[in-house]
């Protein structure tokens, strides 16, 4: 399970744009000040976000095609410096990334995805390459269906944040409860809430790009660092939603 998101979204909020307020008065469908259209932005977020989920899932598989269940202790090491510099980089990201330069950040978050194709290997492994391909493409449709639906849906999502906030708190608690009772109905409650969850936040997260380009559109590094931003809280929102459905696929297959 991966709950770094949540240490992430600390930042987000003290930007701003959740608001829905234009700080600098331009329409989302003009070019700003910096000279960049929203059209542009959007493919921005989405170049970075397809570009930490190339070298997630390219990693991923490459370590998962090596590794087997006798060179798992040996892979440990690596495992967990893998884990304790993904959370040093979303703490700084978390709490900085408006404050770094827009180029440091991005090579964090590259880094970041070259920590997390270390970290999600053993579950590929286990999983199994199929059930991991078949989770893929799962992943890719809800994902694309619910942020296409962010992007023209007129609905200010900013609405669910506290409901996805406390569906996170629940998802947490079923998780701690699953540790210590093995019950078939938890396992499935986490799998389903978990994927809900992560539907909710591509849809709230992928409605940003249009408010971050209007909130940011006069100065074109905070343009630069908020697209950034974006699209690392949807790189989290893919992966989270690929677990949970991968961890799905695997109950089923028991």
């Amino acid at each position: 399970m991966n709950f770094n998101r949540n240490d992430y979204n600390n930042n987000r909020y003290d930007t701003g744009f959740d608001s829905g307020f234009n700080h600098y008065g331009v329409s989302a469908y003009q070019t700003g000040a910096a000279g960049m259209t929203m059209a542009d932005f959007s493919r921005k977020v989405y170049a970075w976000m397809a570009a930490g989920l190339s070298i997630t899932f390219i990693l991923g598989f490459a370590i998962q095609n090596m590794l087997t269940l006798a060179l798992i202790e040996q892979f440990m090491p690596v495992y967990f410096a893998s884990v304790i510099l993904e959370l040093v980089m979303v703490f700084v990201l978390g709490f900085f990334i408006y404050k770094l330069p827009s180029t440091v950040s991005l090579i964090l978050f590259l880094v970041y995805s070259v920590c997390n194709g270390i970290t999600i290997s053993p579950t590929l492994m286990l999983a199994g390459a199929d059930k991991a391909i078949y989770a893929f493409a799962a992943t890719a449709l809800l994902f694309g269906a619910f942020s296409i639906y962010g992007l023209i849906t007129k609905r200010d999502l900013t609405k669910l944040r506290p409901i996805l906030l406390i569906g996170l708190i629940v998802l947490l608690v079923f998780a701690v409860l699953g540790m210590f009772f093995h019950m078939e109905a938890v396992d499935l409650g986490i799998s389903l809430l978990g994927i809900a969850i992560f539907i909710g936040f591509t849809a709230y997260d992928t409605q940003k790009i249009k408010k971050g380009y209007e909130y940011f559109s006069g100065d074109s590094e905070m343009l630069r660092k908020s697209a950034i931003n974006i699209a690392l809280e949807l790189y989290l929102d893919f992966i989270n939603l690929f677990l949970y459905i991968l961890r799905l696929f695997m109950r089923n297959s028991r």
